[in-house]
């Protein structure tokens, strides 16, 4: 249906909102309060959530600001006089005059299409006016900079709604109200049925913001100002260290003090797009929450009370006490936990030359909640860890499918989702999605398969049974470039895993198996983008080797536009302490993730654990939070180095205040695209708090380490390049080549600074950083996926390097699952994965029976599929949960359910339910939804019940840390029984 308005519209301005682009993020909110100086209640731009109302899944978004109207009902409705509201004659556009408007409120309720806002302190209205400061220096608006999705641009009407008419799009019709609205709206590309032409859609149903908001007082500094207040002295290019896309940003300062994040337009990948997230770290900067001094505990473990002491004290006292634990129990019983907030250098830089130095194996990140699975698979299989691909049109721009499997990239990594959508709709693209949810990917999919989660192996070996099976396989390809794939294909051919077989297991239908084996067969190249869903599982390690075998057969490895990936691109980096200064380690590391060295806090075995050296908040984010809390109580020493104080700085013997970001400086997260941005210092950390580099630096000084943890290394700049950055891959990646470009950042790997960067690695020509010049950095120089070697390296624990499938062993139905032969608190076998020495248990994969522990929580009641993930893009972890504008945005914990299900339980739409597995139990608000399995159950994590505004219980208190991939010890989190109840 075309719009009503004539076509006469001369230079009258007006936004066009694509709703097949748009996907929800809330960027757009999150820069229109940045602009305009906008404190908590009040907004200009709001997005709107949609679900359909019937049966089948839908999931629209719906960006709402003013129609600057023809006839505006807020005008005729403003009883000021002369008017608080006015309509510019030449470019249409409705401004409201706030220091004339009395805060009646008569323009709010007249407006229909709810898009005027209100702000309670100043008393007046607000409204949209396509940021006339802006335009009148020649720019756009802030909300179409920054969309990550390219769905908002700023035009003349006319010009937008002839381009959009001529490129074949449907623009929406909503002039019900005979206003002659301006904005446009192209209706979604796929929809055959006439869209609702009403903009006052209902918000879909989710929790929402409670009345209480915060006050905006010093919280929301710079928001609250005025214009001239906020405007920069001085801008400075930089990274985003919050998420792994990395954003490139400009800092804008004023008077030493930061006023404003944005996007930097001169990056040649993201052109200046970025999330709310990393806007949102403008109010990180200005929180008065951020822990400003050392703190010693004078309470118990867990109370949080604690008393400020200077830095000189805190240090002496912590290495006194290490070295008493040493003393007593030995160098190994001091672990080191080092997370996201921390950053690499401090992860794999300064904790670990600090570890190397004292003499502890048990040093680790948050990796083994994370990735490790697929960085294994990644090593075994190509020699590297790098991804192939990059975010260019070249590239992964390229790709003739789009196939996501446990992968919500439109709400994990919304900038990159934004330009594969937008690859996806201009070369029209087929994009399938394979998750237990319909999420934001899948909504803006051709197709979703609803997966039974933890099957993806089963489907995989489908798909590669169906291509080997009817010659669909790249042949060429398989014999030139991959060790062992007869191997492989005949054990599939053996044991039978077909479209039929797997039909039951994963829940979708085998024609189905067999189309989109097809379709990924015929594709001129394929990208198959994996994640989180695949990797928190006990068979991360082998899922993610069946679809990198499933890429390989088809031909998409070494290639643009065809490949495997799983987030994140990772760097070889590791600091190495001189051998002659390393104190001797007599011990392996006592498991590779961090949640099993429970038992050795807890009972000693198979050795102590004594004292815990943390950067990160284990007591949200670590599964069995129970037993952990009771681990945690019973160690001689914790300290916790972070940014606020959170659930597990309530049970530290000593809280360190810490900078982050632009108040240290150093490179961002590990990122997708293989690139690595650098971020200056530019402001100061509030009061006293210190850079991780600082802590470990004058903790080492006590301890003797100071020739090693040199001072110069407190300059990030100096510890990247003489340390970190001296590898094969990174050697071109230094500060200085970093600095000088416009955007902050370079693609590895780099020999040396004058190397080109690649967009494509493994292509066929000899890759110029691979040993020998081989294609691929494996001893035969080949994808390698079965070998003699690596047969022996999956023995060892008791597995083989064929794929065998198996599930969780908390299932509906009753599947192989694994069994560990060995548990947290026994040696173990050292492990044949992992760089140094650690522990492993050796495992069995055990056919179900009737005494299975599946069916044993099934006869308990336990009859629902708990599933754990991120939640929308305006947070991120704990991060967020500090911003007042996230908690506008998605301010409480939530449990996603499917509406037939809420309905025999007697659960509302936004009431409160129970979640309980055999683990333990939460609360949360209900969402019900059809776009989730009907045996399903969804809740995000993040949430803790410490946070400042919304506090929940975590939703690790539902999760095992027994339940573990043998072979990279990461734990199943997406996978457990669990029965909900109406609390």
């Amino acid at each position: 249906m075309s719009d009503s308005v004539s076509n006469n519209d001369g230079g009258r301005l007006a936004l066009l909102i694509d709703l097949e682009r748009c996907i929800g993020c809330k960027s757009c909110e999150a820069a229109c309060k940045q602009e305009h100086g906008l404190g908590p209640a009040e907004r200009r731009n709001r997005v709107v959530w949609q679900q359909g109302s019937g049966p089948t899944p839908e999931l629209t978004f719906l960006p709402i600001m003013c129609q600057h109207c023809a006839r505006p009902a807020c005008l005729r409705a403003c009883p000021v006089n002369p008017k608080a509201i006015s309509k510019a004659a030449d470019t249409g556009v409705v401004s409201v005059d706030e220091e004339r408007c009395t805060g009646c409120g008569e323009c709010v309720l007249a407006c229909p299409y709810g898009a005027m806002g209100f702000d309670p302190v100043g008393q007046h209205a607000v409204k949209c006016d396509l940021c006339e400061e802006r335009r009148r220096e020649g720019r756009s608006t802030a909300c179409a900079e920054v969309c990550p999705g390219l769905a908002i641009r700023l035009g003349e009407r006319e010009t937008l709604r002839t381009d959009s008419l001529h490129a074949g799009r449907t623009i929406r019709d909503h002039d019900r109200f005979l206003l002659g609205p301006a904005m446009l709206y192209l209706e979604r590309t796929g929809d055959s049925a006439e869209q609702d032409a009403a903009l006052t859609v209902p918000e879909v149903s989710r929790p929402r913001p409670r009345p209480q908001l915060p006050d905006i007082g010093e919280t929301a500094f710079p928001y609250g100002l005025p214009r001239q207040a906020r405007e920069p002295d001085r801008i400075v290019p930089g990274g985003c260290n919050i998420c792994f896309n990395a954003c490139s940003l400009n800092y804008r300062l004023r008077n030493g003090r930061l006023v404003g994040i944005t996007g930097n337009g001169e990056d040649p990948v993201l052109g200046g797009r970025i999330c709310a997230k990393s806007q949102m770290m403008l109010q990180l900067y200005n929180d008065p929450r951020r822990l400003t001094r050392p703190m010693k505990r004078i309470g118990e473990r867990g109370e949080g009370r604690f008393q400020p002491i200077s830095w000189e004290q805190a240090l002496d006292e912590i290495a006194e006490r290490l070295k008493q634990v040493a003393a007593e129990w030995g160098t190994e019983a001091l672990a080191i936990l080092f997370g996201t907030r921390s950053g690499i250098m401090s992860i794999r830089g300064y904790a670990l030359l600090f570890a190397q130095l004292w003499g502890t194996p048990n040093i680790e990140g948050t990796e083994p909640l994370c990735a490790t699975a697929k960085t294994i698979a990644y090593v075994l299989t190509q020699g590297s860890p790098s991804i192939a691909n990059s975010y260019t049109e070249n590239d992964i721009g390229s790709a003739g499918m789009y196939l996501y499997i446990g992968d919500n990239q439109g709400e994990t990594r919304p900038v990159y989702f934004g330009m594969v959508n937008d690859w996806r709709i201009r070369n029209n693209t087929p994009m399938v999605v394979v998750d237990p949810r319909y999420s934001v990917t899948a909504a803006k999919a051709d197709r979703w398969l609803p997966i039974r989660s933890g099957t993806d192996m089963a489907l995989g070996l489908a798909l590669a049974h169906h291509i080997l099976s009817n010659d669909l396989h790249d042949r060429e390809f398989c014999d030139n470039w991959v060790e062992g794939w007869q191997r492989w294909r005949d054990f599939i051919f053996q044991r039978g895993y077909t479209p039929d077989w797997a039909a039951p297991i994963t829940d979708i239908p085998a024609d189905e198996i067999r189309r989109l084996a097809e379709e990924i067969a015929a594709a001129d190249g394929c990208m198959i983008i994996a994640s989180r869903g695949v990797n928190h599982h006990t068979n991360a390690v082998q899922t993610n080797r069946v679809l990198m075998y499933l890429a390989a057969i088809t031909g998409n490895w070494g290639r643009r536009g065809g490949g495997y990936f799983n987030m994140t691109a990772s760097a070889a980096i590791a600091a190495q302490a001189p051998p002659e200064r390393r104190a001797k380690i007599d011990k392996p590391m006592v498991r590779r993730n961090p949640v099993a060295w429970v038992e050795a806090m807890r009972t000693g075995k198979p050795y102590p654990i004594r004292a815990l050296i943390a950067g990160t908040n284990p007591l949200a984010q670590w599964p069995s939070q129970d037993v952990s809390r009771e681990a945690f109580k019973a160690l001689d020493l914790i300290v916790h180095v972070d940014l606020f104080e959170n659930e597990t700085s309530a049970f530290a013997d000593y809280v360190l205040p810490v900078a982050t970001g632009i108040e240290k400086g150093g490179i961002s997260r590990a990122n997708d695209d293989r690139r690595i941005a650098w971020i200056d210092k530019l402001i100061e950390p509030p009061g006293e708090a210190k850079s991780d580099a600082w802590i470990w630096i004058e903790l080492g000084k006590r301890l003797g380490y100071g020739d090693v943890l040199k001072e110069d290394y407190k300059d990030p700049a100096i510890f990247w390049d003489e340390v970190l950055s001296d590898t094969d891959q990174l050697r071109g990646c230094t500060s200085r080549r970093m600095r000088a470009a416009p955007h902050r950042w370079a693609r590895f790997p780099l020999a040396d600074e004058q190397a080109e960067e690649q967009e494509t690695l493994y292509l066929e020509q000899p890759a110029p950083a691979a040993p020998n010049e081989k294609r691929f950095p494996t001893p035969s120089g080949r994808l390698e996926f079965w070998s003699t070697s690596l047969e022996d390296r999956f023995a060892a624990l008791g597995l083989t390097a064929l794929p065998e499938f198996y599930s969780e062993r908390e299932q509906l139905i009753d599947l192989p699952y694994l069994d560990l032969l060995l548990d947290d608190g026994e040696a173990g076998v050292l492990s044949p994965f992992h760089a140094g020495p650690t522990g492993a248990a050796p495992a069995n994969i055990v056919e179900p029976g009737i005494d299975g522990p599946g069916a044993e929580l099934r006869a308990q009641g336990f009859d629902m599929e708990l599933i754990t993930g991120r939640p929308p893009a305006p947070h991120f972890h704990s991060w967020t949960h500090y911003s007042w504008q996230a908690q506008e945005m998605w301010p409480d914990l939530y449990a996603q359910i499917h509406p037939t299900k809420a309905q025999a339980l007697g659960i509302a739409d936004g009431g409160r339910m129970r979640l309980e597995t055999s683990h333990g139990a939460i609360e949360a608000l209900a969402w019900l939804t059809p776009g989730i399995r009907k045996s399903s159950v969804f809740v995000p994590i993040g949430w803790g019940e410490r946070q400042p505004h919304n506090p929940w219980r975590s939703v690790n208190f539902l999760t095992d840390s027994s339940q573990r991939d043998p072979i990279a010890d990461q734990v199943n989190l997406k996978t457990l029984l669990c029965r909900v109840t109406k609390a």
